[in-house]
């Protein structure tokens, strides 16, 4: 199917770097390209951002010229020796761009030196996860009229290089999205969360860039069980093991964010993680008379596994993000008393505290 033409016409950049430039220095723009090299699914009804957006003051999501798309991709991928012209069957689905203009005295120059398009990435996988990572980062130089100097790649390998999603997935954030994103920006405060909260967050980036489904459910898992795992070493009496903290705990934490997670869910979520974290097969139960193993060739959103693994995932992604602006939401999960307090479990089940953090 056609990409969707998304954030408007590119000579917005030209536009905006022209803005940005001073008489007698040069310039400078780091970008961020979101390439279409991925996973797209058919229209979702989600409604798709037509014009450049506004993310802050001097970053914008928009169109790179098909020219600076070009050298994005020639600064980041290493071309071999002797050097060949790439024939590429991608091109850009949309760029995030910070024009920091001229450089000022003491001022950082190194690829997004403040962690401002890395926050943008960080907190749209919350919104929405896409295939977006580091692979296409590079900065610009422009001289004092605006043309182009040249262009330095940033953090373009490694394991941030690429995020992956599930197929099939819409692999764009609409205009929703990205005034969410934007309210994030502008409001969240990331190094205020509870240190539970701050653990869950780090597993929700790193499995984000995880090609091996198993590795991502275990980080998701791990997760869940920052948030809701608690010991009591002052209790004389032996509490729930990890399991059943986790079974009973997701389904009600699921509830508060208003995502459906059943007994049943979490009870197949947490199988499907211990057999992978004690080195077993976790797809033995789909395997044939013949011995033969039965995981699926490809992955895709209508295994019923992954279903569950997706839901279980969006209520971590949901937790963290109403953490990230709800300081009385996060309160919950700002030390094992607190997650005791809002998540009793008594004689095997689970107990509500009827002031627990929203509506029973």
């Amino acid at each position: 199917m056609d990409m969707p033409r998304l954030f408007g016409h590119d000579t917005f950049f030209g536009e905006q770097v022209q803005r940005y430039s001073a008489g007698g220095s040069n310039s400078f723009v780091h970008v961020l390209l979101h390439s279409t090299n991925g996973d797209t699914a058919p229209d979702d009804n989600a409604v798709q951002c037509v014009e450049p957006f506004e993310l802050t003051e001097r970053m914008w999501i928009c169109r790179l010229p098909d020219d600076l798309r070009d050298f994005v991709y020639q600064a980041c991928e290493s071309p071999g020796v002797p050097y060949q012209n790439a024939f590429r069957q991608y091109g850009q689905l949309y760029t995030i761009a910070l024009f920091t203009g001229p450089s000022a005295p003491g001022q950082l120059s190194g690829w997004d030196a403040y962690g401002h398009i890395t926050q943008f990435v960080a907190f749209s996988q919350l919104v929405h996860p896409t295939s977006i990572g580091f692979g296409n980062s590079v900065r610009f130089t422009f001289g004092p009229n605006g043309g182009f100097i040249r262009a330095d790649p940033g953090p373009c390998r490694g394991i941030t290089e690429q995020a992956f999603t599930i197929p099939h997935h819409r692999n764009w954030i609409s205009r929703k999205e990205c005034e969410q994103v934007k309210d994030l920006l502008a409001n969240a405060n990331p190094k205020g969360l509870p240190d539970k909260v701050a653990r869950a967050h780090w597993n929700v980036q790193h499995a984000a860039y995880q090609y091996f489904f198993e590795v991502r459910a275990l980080l998701t898992v791990s997760a869940l069980e920052a948030l809701l795992n608690t010991r009591n070493p002052s209790s004389k009496r032996r509490g729930p093991g990890a399991g059943a903290q986790f079974k009973r705990r997701a389904v009600r934490l699921a509830e508060l964010v208003e995502v459906t997670l059943t007994p049943d869910d979490a009870n197949e979520i947490w199988d499907h993680r211990s057999d992978i974290a004690h080195g077993r097969d976790p797809w033995a139960s789909r395997r044939s008379g013949r011995d033969e193993s039965q995981r699926p060739l490809e992955l895709t959103k209508d295994d019923k596994t992954v279903r569950k693994y997706l839901r279980a995932e969006q209520v971590l992604r949901a937790t963290v993000l109403r953490c990230l602006t709800d300081h009385e939401f996060a309160a919950i999960f700002a030390s094992d008393s607190s997650v005791e307090k809002h998540f009793p479990i008594t004689d095997g089940h689970l107990g509500i505290n009827p002031g627990a953090g929203g509506p029973d």
